[in-house]
């Protein structure tokens, strides 16, 4: 009970923020939420001010990139004062579980913190981006973009197309493939699913219950959410006047014959299921190639998952005259493919080539590093407001233009964003009174949760337990970040967490993290934790601690750094030795590091 007092309290505080959803049924982020996040996790120790307040004088903060000048000059014109930059140990376990989803181990900490030498900060990001568990990290990401998944509602990749979907989309990040041709080969991926990666892109969307034409229309909506920011599902079905003015206003300009035309260029392309397992009839591979060659966009559909594509009889519900076909056009231009040039390269040509697509993806990376995105949400840009629907315009047209530049390199965009001093502003607000007029300037950082895979690798770290997974097809991983889907262990102790921690299933359960009472309660109960933190677990930080030394104020330093990467402050340390002294000092030892890891601090980022 007294463990239960201790960490449900916060916990509930953190579920309790309010959010917003739009006709869409989009989780919006409340203006509020980020705001109360950061006084929560990291409070600035003062009452938080109606209005800015004018005493304090704000710290300098260096510019260090078009990052600092775009942010600074909205403080500027605002009036805002920002936070300091934060400590080492703040910094180090930040970009460590950005850019890799892992948590840093003590003697990493250690040494960061005690070098002195100048820009040690850019030359640990370059170390974190060059490393295997970025590798990881991103393709978990991407992943997610893509909804590669073994099993949805819809479509069976099975683990061998998932499989190799999850090794192209690794293979090309630790390569450096450039974002633009990941996605270009994505939309014209075409061979033996089981064979082939970006085969199962065209997989993943398929409808089996309806027309030929409610697959085609997956396949469009899907890639212009994922690939370009914004919504158009609701084309499918309906124009946009009458239906998206609250939501898209500029999609509300477009009419449903728009989306069938962005639709049209993938009515060459077929999907053959063959048989996959000679063991087992039911799994199904399939052939995706382009070899329709008179393949057309049919308005003459009444069934399916879509209104009718034709004037109907109201009598008969059938067709009473077929409206003819929609010819292949981009939904943002109006272009249409070159003589001879394959329908979807023409696609992935013009998606990749449309500043759009740049700015749906620095978008997408940004909330990534800074929990929110500089449009909320990230999946719904309006083009017709980008002088007001993001936080500060000009810092999302520069950073578009940063990637455009710099050929669409993932890592040289995240190294901008990680070395900027905005990424490196404390959580803590120092300068006096917090203003929730400032929540959309980034004058602070906002903490966070971790999401599902790293929170469970960080519990894994911290306790020196490794997490057991066995994948079929692909052998034993001892990280959540390594799997390949979010389906994935589904049937085990670790599984069910992870879902509980919000993974989603890449299908109908979107990723969130969110918290909630029954998350706070498997933490502080679940054998994953509890029994991690026990000395008669092997290897566990509590038996290496307790087994070399007994001395109160060391076992402090180390389960602090082992599990908040970082040392305790004199005040902590000095109520944990007082604790230590007060019983059993294993027993009290292994509640230390359970406490620690049910902290607000640990959880968030």
């Amino acid at each position: 009970m007294r463990r239960l007092i201790a960490f449900v309290a916060p916990l509930l505080l953190m579920n309790a923020q309010p959010k917003e959803t739009c006709p869409l049924g989009i989780a919006m982020l409340s203006p509020r939420t980020s705001s109360v996040t950061a006084e929560a996790v990291a409070p600035s120790g003062r009452r938080r001010a109606a209005n800015p307040p004018s005493s304090p004088t704000a710290p300098k903060i260096p510019v260090i990139n078009f990052i600092d000048s775009d942010v600074q000059a909205k403080w500027n014109s605002d009036g805002v004062l920002p936070t300091t930059l934060s400590t080492d140990e703040e910094f180090l376990r930040r970009v460590s579980l950005d850019l890799t989803g892992q948590i840093p181990d003590p003697a990493t900490v250690t040494a960061f913190v005690a070098d002195t030498t100048p820009g040690k900060r850019a030359k640990k990001i370059d170390e974190l981006l060059a490393s295997d568990a970025f590798v990881d990290r991103w393709t978990m990401w991407f992943g997610d973009l893509v909804q590669n998944v073994q099993v949805s509602d819809n479509s069976r990749e099975y683990y061998v197309g998932r499989n190799v979907y999850y090794s192209w989309i690794h293979d090309a990040i630790k390569n450096g493939e450039p974002y633009d041709q990941m996605v270009r080969d994505v939309i014209s991926g075409k061979g033996d699913s089981f064979a082939v990666g970006t085969a199962n892109f065209v997989v993943r969307q398929l409808q089996p219950n309806g027309p030929i034409q409610d697959t085609y229309d997956n396949l469009a909506t899907s890639s212009g959410e994922k690939f370009l920011g914004m919504p158009m599902l609701c084309l499918s079905c309906h124009n946009g006047f009458g239906h998206l003015e609250q939501v898209n206003s500029y999609l509300a300009t477009k009419k449903r014959a728009d989306l069938w035309s962005m639709s049209a260029f993938f009515t060459h392309t077929r999907a053959q299921a063959q048989p996959g397992d000679p063991n087992n009839a039911n799994i199904k591979k399939f052939m995706v190639d382009d070899t329709v060659v008179n393949g057309q966009y049919q308005l003459n559909t009444t069934s399916g998952n879509k209104t009718a594509r034709c004037t109907v009889d109201a009598t008969t519900g059938k067709c009473v005259t077929p409206t003819g076909v929609a010819a292949p056009a981009f939904i943002l231009t109006g272009e249409t493919p070159r003589p001879g040039e394959p329908l979807r390269d023409a696609y992935g040509r013009m998606v990749t080539s449309h500043e759009q697509f740049a700015r749906a993806a620095v978008n997408y990376l940004w909330k990534e590093m800074f929990g929110t995105g500089i449009v909320e949400p990230t999946n719904n840009i309006d083009i017709n407001k980008l002088d007001s629907q993001p936080v500060n315009p000009k810092l999302l047209e520069d950073l578009k233009q940063s990637f455009i530049t710099n050929k669409y390199d993932l890592r040289a965009l995240l190294r901008t964003i990680a070395n900027s001093s905005t990424y490196q502003l404390s959580s803590r607000y120092a300068p006096g009174g917090w203003s929730e007029a400032w929540t959309n300037e980034y004058a602070r950082h906002y903490p966070h949760r971790l999401s599902a895979e790293m929170l469970l690798d960080a519990i894994a770290k911290a306790t020196n337990v490794t997490t057991p997974f066995t994948v079929n097809g692909l052998g034993s991983v001892t990280k959540s970040m390594a799997l390949p889907d979010t389906t994935e262990a589904s049937r085990n102790q670790y599984g069910r967490l992870l879902d509980e921690l919000g993974r989603g299933d890449r299908d109908t359960t979107l990723r969130t993290n969110d918290t909630s009472i029954s998350q706070a309660l498997s933490l502080m109960n679940d054998t994953i934790v509890t029994t991690r933190v026990k000395r008669t677990t092997a290897n566990s930080t509590v038996s290496k601690v307790l087994a070399s030394t007994t001395d109160p104020g060391s076992i402090v330093d180390q389960i602090y750094m082992a599990t908040l990467s970082r040392k305790p402050a004199a005040t902590e340390r000095q109520t944990a030795i007082t604790y230590l002294q007060s019983g059993n000092l294993q027993q009290k030892t292994e509640d230390l590091q359970f406490a620690l890891l049910n902290s607000l601090e640990f959880l968030f980022d």
